[in-house]
């Protein structure tokens, strides 16, 4: 008899002859998508769409209260504490990372040191 992989050959096709029996018995598996009826394929009636509420209308009385995302000043600190941020995450990396070993050493045309 025939050797593959250390088995006969005759047990792996018996043994790949009930996987596919076992195959071909198991029910299949529900994906859930249905197809449609000939009594579901009318189109349904939608309702109208809700009527549009108008939105709040801007006024001069409006310009002081917060409502227009900040005055100049507000902007500046916020740059500012932006750019802090940033310095702060670049040190942290920097510190977390270690010291840079690198050392580089120059040489001419010819391959001497200089």
């Amino acid at each position: 008899f025939i050797l593959l992989q250390g088995k006969p050959l005759a047990a792996m096709a018996l043994r790949l002859s009930m996987f596919r029996a076992m195959a071909k018995a198991a029910p299949k598996p529900k994906t859930g998508a249905t197809r449609p009826t000939k009594a579901s394929t009318a189109p349904a009636v939608q309702p109208p769409p809700p009527a549009a509420v108008p939105g709040p209308s801007y006024d001069q009385t409006q310009a002081g209260s917060g409502t227009s995302g900040g005055g100049i000043m507000y902007q500046i600190l916020l740059g500012m504490g932006s750019m802090f941020g940033v310095i702060l995450a670049i040190n942290l990396v920097s510190r977390v990372l270690g010291p840079r070993r690198i050392t580089v050493i120059h040489k001419d045309s010819e391959g001497r040191p200089l």
